[in-house]
């Protein structure tokens, strides 16, 4: 099966690093705003801050570590707690539109909380959706990259191509 969605956004976020940091795709500010960029998270005009290239950074390895203590079917409070952390910078509200349909979304007005928020939905409707738990990290040596487990058991430790691995 093929990851979309909100899903598919939270993976190819935890994938911008792969393996050793020249892989690295948020490594430098440029790198981190050109990435998010073109997955729609950041407009053209926009650039990120040192500080903001930092905490983004910061949120990609907190759900790196969530998705790895995922894989480990083990609770991680310090993971938790930093992408708990990292994902409050999106501000979120609940808004509520004429015909009562509710949302969240982000108070904030500049780009760098509304990227944030626009990656809290993700999680927050894949979770609704009962796909979270099943997104996962890699557990093969140096790899570590999120994958969607479709196992039956949802006890896959492995990503597609480490699937052989014991």
């Amino acid at each position: 099966m093929s990851v979309t969605g909100p899903l598919q956004l939270i993976q190819e976020f935890a994938n911008t690093l792969r393996g050793s940091p020249a892989a690295d795709q948020l490594g430098t500010r440029e790198e981190a705003a050109a990435w998010l960029r073109a997955a729609g998270l950041l407009p053209a005009e926009a650039g990120l801050s040192n500080s903001e290239h930092a905490a983004l950074v910061r949120l990609r390895d907190a759900i790196s570590d969530v998705l790895a203590a995922q894989t480990r079917g083990r609770e991680d409070g310090n993971a938790a707690a930093r992408l708990t952390k990292a994902l409050a910078d999106g501000r979120l509200v609940l808004t509520v539109d004429a015909a009562n349909a509710v949302q969240l979304a982000s108070a904030a007005r500049s780009s760098y909380p509304n990227l944030v928020a626009d990656i809290a939905v993700a999680i927050a409707g894949s979770a609704a959706s009962g796909a979270w738990p099943r997104l996962k990290a890699c557990s093969a040596p140096q790899c570590g990259r999120a994958f969607y487990d479709e196992s039956e058991s949802a006890a896959g430790r492995h990503c597609p191509a480490h699937a052989g691995s014991s």
